[in-house]
């Protein structure tokens, strides 16, 4: 024990890391605890494990975090060492994960790894905790939430597996910019330095990732649409299942998930828009086609979705409910049926600004039974639960004679001065994000031998053509398509 502690507590040598003010400094002095650490945990294991709980109680986690993680690491990997309560390991390993501090860890990237992997194996604790504290976890170690690990993996199936998603939101809800093994990142000077982009210090020579493959990568975006699926939130959804669907493949080729992904797109689609959205521009051809034949009764109800006959779109689901069972998509589609009702009622604020009730259950049908509905109170509460999740704007008021209608409100209410503040500032903070996402892609293309390629052949391309003599344009290049739509008229 008295040989242990003098090195675990080492460093930092001040009051905190923050005061290695200087990267180079606090870089050297980091890298030899490291190599001291690498000694003891070689030299010293049976000690570690013996005296393991009175060294965590010593050490601080926020301030001697790379000693605390060496600890830790060593009571819990392989195996939970006897040497102290569960209880104590796991209260220990709760606290590291939520107070540790992320330029130290950044140097022990392969030991900070395998603690988050194990804390969210779903083996030590429990899901709910899990989650929570690896979430926090990761945004630690990643403030920006732009770089998919292993560890968001291991973190997005706990979740939607024990049904702990709103948990998972901060780590979900953040987008994905970079992966693991992306040509063209730089090695820093300094690990340490605290503006360096996340894929500077998070790859698989870090030891804080490890490989993702293609099918990890849609997996997890999969996994991110299911868990907005089950929290009603469809556009998000919408969005992640989009990401398989276009996801880039090699040679023609199109995977199990990206079919299962279009499936539930193309449901998700009629619940976020209403209608069958486009197929994006940037899938590949190749599994266009395949979606196109093997999604075929997904398609038909979404055309039946759009047309104005609830019993078609239910003749329509219930001929092929086999399908959707084998497809695990029969919720999904419960929900369609639901919706189509709700989009009907949306559809009127076309042509009302006021109707009464009573008018719009004659005007729409229900889905689900294929008859409209039997009572104006059903038509209320059906209303009201579009008013209270957002989808639609609207008040139900009451008349002098009694006779209740729903009054369409604006979406354009004008802000207060306040709201206006706070969305300037969201979108400034939001364009800076970006700048610094443009500047990271811009410098990693710039090492990129294809690209580079590319820009020379553009450039080239572009001398040759203002050497030639301007050509006379024809009629046709100077007609823009809103022309040839409305502009010429026959005469």
């Amino acid at each position: 024990m008295e040989k242990l502690a003098p090195t675990l507590l080492a460093f930092p040598a001040g009051a905190s890391s923050n005061s290695l003010v200087m990267n180079e400094v606090f870089d050297e002095a980091v890298k030899n605890h490291a190599a001291r650490l690498s000694r003891l945990l070689k030299d010293h294991s049976s000690e570690l494990i013996t005296h393991g709980p009175q060294l965590l109680e010593l050490l601080n986690p926020e301030l001697n975090s790379m000693s605390y993680l060496a600890v830790l690491h060593t009571l819990l990997i392989p195996g939970v060492a006897n040497s102290a309560p569960l209880d104590f390991l796991l209260q220990k390993l709760v606290t590291f994960l939520l107070q540790y501090e992320p330029l130290q860890c950044r140097y022990a990237g392969t030991y900070l790894q395998d603690i988050f992997l194990r804390a969210v194996d779903g083996n030590l604790l429990p899901p709910s905790v899990a989650v929570a504290a690896v979430a926090e976890a990761l945004n630690r170690l990643d403030p920006t939430g732009s770089m998919l690990t292993v560890t968001h993996i291991h973190l997005a199936r706990l979740a939607y597996n024990t049904n702990n998603i709103e948990a998972a939101l901060p780590v979900i809800d953040k987008n994905i910019v970079f992966f693991p093994g992306m040509a063209g990142h730089f090695n820093p000077d300094y690990l340490c330095e605290p503006s360096l982009p996340p894929p500077a210090y998070i790859s698989r020579e870090s030891g804080l990732t490890g490989t993702l493959k293609p099918a990890l990568v849609m997996e997890y975006e999969m996994l991110r649409g299911m868990m907005y699926c089950a929290l009603r939130d469809w556009s998000k959804a919408f969005a992640a299942f989009q990401r398989v669907v276009t996801y880039p493949t090699r040679e023609g080729g199109t995977s199990k998930i990206m079919i299962e992904a279009y499936k539930k797109w193309v449901l998700v689609s009629l619940l976020s828009k209403g209608k069958l959205a486009e197929t994006p521009s940037n899938t590949p051809a190749a599994s266009a086609k395949l979606y196109a034949n093997l999604a075929k009764p997904y398609t038909s109800v979404a055309v039946a979705f759009v047309a104005d006959d609830a019993q078609v779109l239910k003749a329509e689901v219930e001929k092929n409910t086999a399908i959707w069972l084998e497809d695990a998509n029969t919720g999904l589609v419960k929900e369609v049926l639901s919706a189509y009702q709700k989009w009907r009622v949306l559809a009127l604020e076309q042509i009302y600004s006021n109707i009464s009730l009573s008018e719009i259950r004659q005007q729409t049908t229900s889905a689900e039974t294929g008859e409209k509905l039997q009572k104006d109170e059903d038509v209320e509460t059906l209303i009201q639960n579009m008013i209270i999740s957002g989808m639609l704007s609207g008040v139900i008021e009451k008349n002098d004679d009694g006779t209740k209608y729903l009054s369409f409100l604006s979406l354009t209410t004008p802000f207060t001065e306040v709201e206006f503040v706070d969305r300037v500032k969201n979108t400034a903070s939001q364009l800076m994000q970006l700048q610094n996402y443009f500047k990271i892609t811009k410098e990693r293309l710039g090492t990129n031998k294809e690209y580079l390629k590319h820009v020379i052949k553009e450039e080239k391309r572009a001398a040759d053509k203002s050497n030639d003599p301007e050509p006379v344009p024809d009629f046709d290049a100077t007609v823009d398509d809103e022309d040839l739509m409305g502009g010429i008229m026959n005469t």
